[in-house]
């Protein structure tokens, strides 16, 4: 098409935009696809889970040990005093949360 052409500055900037226009275009259409792609497979797997859910008896929530809180407190610890560049006795843990 122009072989053995000249471009122009203008030639240039027209083929650079149309080359931007079709990879973001491209970017659009496989953001789509995945979306409905995801919200057909939450469909499927939710009607699945209500089913489920009914038939399935309520479990109570383990019992957690002390041990396991103090190795928790340890961890949480010495991540605190790393993150901060102390050493774990300049600081303390009053309180620990879970956040669902």
């Amino acid at each position: 098409m122009l072989a053995g052409q000249d471009l122009t500055f203008i030639d240039t900037l027209y083929v650079s935009l149309l080359g931007i226009l079709v990879v973001f275009s491209a970017l659009v259409a496989l953001d789509l696809a995945v979306m409905i792609i995801g919200k057909v497979i939450n469909a499927i797997q939710g009607a699945g889970k209500n089913a489920a859910s009914k038939a399935a008896p309520v479990k109570s929530a383990p019992a957690v040990s002390d041990e396991a809180d103090k190795e928790l407190l340890a961890v949480l610890a010495s991540v605190i005093a790393e993150d901060l560049g102390v050493a774990t006795d300049q600081f303390r843990i009053t309180s620990v949360t879970e956040i669902k």
